[in-house]
């Protein structure tokens, strides 16, 4: 064994968990449609019932109130609304100016795939394997 295992061993765990995310993200949102679609289908098909039993459980027709999402056309158009509505000189400008200027940055380091174009795609694959082998064995 060489002195780059851990690497190779970190990088052969790392690009399996990311499949698997990637996997996972894509049933996940499959799973979600699914039930969006038999929701409304469901909801549809109620009529004038209020609440179905089920096993171990009660399904009802509920109402669900979701605040817009904050972003800065939102906050624009609300700063714009306040000065309007209270009659004082509209800041709007300066105050979404100020805040994307001194908005707070974290930088975080991280690992990013890059797909490679189809012409480098074998020669790399093949150099990696044989890297990783030669790695792996010495």
């Amino acid at each position: 064994m060489s002195n780059n295992a851990p690497l190779v061993d970190a990088v052969r765990n790392w690009v399996h968990f990311d499949n698997v995310c990637t996997n996972l993200t894509k049933q996940i949102t499959t799973a979600r449609n699914l039930r969006s679609r038999y929701e409304e289908q469901v909801l549809g098909l109620l009529g004038n019932t209020k609440r179905l039993r089920i096993s171990g459980c009660y399904l009802e027709p509920c109402t669900k109130n979701s605040c817009a999402t904050l972003n800065w056309t939102t906050l624009e158009e609300q700063l714009n609304h306040y000065f309007t509505d209270c009659n004082k000189p509209n800041e709007t400008l300066m105050i979404i100016k100020f805040m994307k200027e001194n908005r707070e940055q974290k930088s975080t380091l991280y690992l990013k795939k890059l797909p490679l174009d189809d012409a480098n795609l074998t020669a790399a694959t093949a150099a990696t394997a044989t890297s990783l082998k030669n790695t792996i064995t010495q």
